[in-house]
């Protein structure tokens, strides 16, 4: 069920088996997996949308949402922290429509009607058997990109899925996978060597790499068949505990444009120095992944991360969970023994429950959240007219491709990730691209003097039509904590600043098993076409067995009545007291 209270209406029923406060990845899942096994979940939200940090945006909508502000509670004894603060939209001038044509302003370039003569003669000049040319970036107007903005699509938390990973198994075996669709991951762009290129992620596009020297390709070869072959806690493998990763590289006689090139496309990670053990898990993990859905090991959600915590949310109300948005608590509610037994709502209705479980953006009086492992994220979104890297071989895609900047190679104190979207992923409007990096956020907590200089550095090649930067707090690489069940409440965690959802989903799985301990975590839902149902001759039989049964019993109960009437139950003679006065 979902209910948006924005006519303050009282929720029925009133007690629950679990209360979840908050919509993120991690809530949602612990509140399918507490609805399949059939308890009763109520699901709130102070957001009039699903995800908080995790949900999908239209950019008209994030502008909206930030004129309108955060939303509050009023209430001194619980608090709600925004999820996103910092937030700058920079557009870019662009010209008015004019005669049917439209283009960048200040762009400097002139169109006019083409000589026919000129033309035939081109046309005679080509070379039929060659492939064809990149098609002309589209051109924009003002009044285009006006129109567009309600099909683009921002991730607040942009994330990709492992294509064997955490995420993808949970989602097969929940059937969850129904309510979503993929795009694979086709390219992963580095900087290498002063210019940005398309990393090798497989053997093939080792050997094929016009970047790499033949010898660079067999040292890099070798030391990928290393990492993927060694065996996890073997004697060979604990040589490298307590080494950093360029003692690793160094042994393998990788130079510095090599460690650059595997540490920016095969360790997918976002700090500036990992450990040798990281960095071989992290390469295993990666090359485990590769060539189940494509060349990349990754794949992502049409319109967005935001579509998965819905997802959930989706399948959680199938197996009766109740969803409002627009409230929230003002106050938890504690028993004499000091456990949690309900809430009171902002309109002054109270709740019962057993559990709850409550989002990090939340905090009350009697739970303070930690700050230790948290860490400030900026974020920049460029939308362009045109990919960063066009396609230059016939059967490519540009849908979604990954983009890693190490530390220091574009003037950035910290390393940058992020993704290019292409129209046929559903973030970016048709004939846009989408470019959103994100890196650690420095000492001024100005996004935009994060990440300007590096991203106009990413996007020199394209025209840019709008700018947006923001921040939001993370958990940091590594630094998840536990689940922890205090007082029949358990507080989540923010999203870890990496590439997948391992950490989520394990906090998420840990969680339930503390409310529910002998309880399988999220069993695969049945498919319509399983379920069972009566063929024709079944139910007729049914119907004829239910029907003699129903006679039956109204034969038996008439004859009762009969004998009651003349004082005769069960073969005997009943006296006066025994009949009863309702029995006419």
């Amino acid at each position: 069920y979902y209910i948006t209270n924005n006519l303050r209406m009282e929720i029925t029923p009133t007690e629950y088996d679990v209360i979840v406060i908050g919509t993120g990845i991690t809530e949602c899942i612990i509140a399918a997996a507490c609805s399949r096994i059939g308890k009763t979940v109520l699901h709130l939200d102070i957001n009039r949308f699903y995800g908080e940090q995790w949900s999908s945006f239209t950019l008209t909508g994030l502008e909206n949402y930030s004129r309108e502000g955060p939303p509050r509670i009023n209430a001194d004894s619980f608090k709600y922290e925004h999820f996103m603060q910092n937030l700058n939209f920079i557009e870019i001038p662009l010209n008015q429509e004019s005669d049917g044509e439209t283009r960048l302003q200040d762009s400097g370039e002139k169109t006019a009607d083409p000589d026919p003569s000129e033309c035939n003669k081109e046309k005679e000049d080509v070379d039929t058997t060659e492939a064809p040319t990149t098609p002309p970036k589209p051109q924009w107007s003002s009044e285009k990109f006006q129109k567009s903005k309600r099909r683009v699509n921002i991730d607040i938390t942009p994330k990709l899925c492992y294509s064997a990973g955490h995420m993808v198994d949970l989602l097969r075996s929940s059937n969850c996978s129904r309510y979503l669709e993929f795009k694979a991951v086709s390219r992963s762009f580095v900087h290498y060597k002063g210019e940005l290129i398309q990393a090798p992620c497989n053997r093939e596009q080792v050997f094929n790499c016009k970047h790499l020297k033949v010898l660079e390709k067999r040292i890099m070869m070798k030391f990928v068949t290393f990492a993927l072959q060694v065996v996890i806690d073997s004697e060979e493998y604990q040589e490298w505990d307590k080494k950093e990763d360029m003692e690793l590289y160094k042994s393998f006689k990788l130079n510095d444009d090599l460690i650059s090139l595997v540490r920016a496309s095969l360790v997918v990670s976002n700090k500036d120095k990992v450990s040798a053990h990281d960095a071989i898990q992290s390469i295993k993990h990666y090359l485990k992944n590769v060539g189940i859905y494509g060349s990349m090991p990754f794949i992502c959600p049409i319109y967005g991360a935001g579509e998965l915590p819905q997802a959930f949310a989706r399948f959680s109300a199938v197996f009766g969970s109740i969803y409002v948005l627009d409230i929230s608590p003002t106050e938890l509610n504690y028993d004499d023994s000091g456990n949690f037994c309900g809430l009171t709502l902002q309109t002054g209705q109270m709740i019962k429950g057993q559990f709850c479980v409550v989002s990090p953006n939340y905090s009350s009086e009697s739970r303070k959240r930690s700050s230790e492992g948290l860490m400030p994220v900026s974020h920049a979104v460029y939308l362009a007219d045109s990919s960063i890297k066009p396609i230059s071989k016939p059967g490519e895609q540009d849908d979604v491709s990954l983009v890693h900047i190490l530390a220091g190679q574009l003037g950035n104190s910290s390393a940058v990730s992020g993704y290019e979207f292409g129209p046929r992923s559903m973030l970016p409007a048709e004939d846009m691209y989408m470019v959103h990096l994100t890196t650690a956020a420095g000492d001024a907590g100005d996004p935009r003097a994060d990440l300007e200089g590096v991203t106009d550095q990413v996007t020199s090649s394209v025209g840019l039509l709008y700018k947006l930067f923001f921040t939001t707090q993370m958990s940091a690489e590594g630094c998840t904590s536990e689940p922890v069940l205090d007082k029949n409440i358990i507080t989540t965690s923010f999203p870890t600043y990496n590439v997948g959802y391992s950490e989520s989903i394990e906090e998420a799985k840990k969680s339930f098993h503390l409310l529910y301990p002998e309880e399988e975590f999220l069993p695969a839902a049945p498919n319509p076409e399983d379920i069972k149902w009566p063929d024709e001759d079944e139910t007729e039989v049914l119907e004829t067995e239910q029907t003699d049964n129903v006679t039956d019993i109204s034969e038996k109960m008439t004859d009762d009545l009969d004998k009651s009437a003349t004082g005769e139950i069960n073969g005997g003679i009943a006296d006066e007291k025994s009949i009863s006065p309702d029995a006419d």
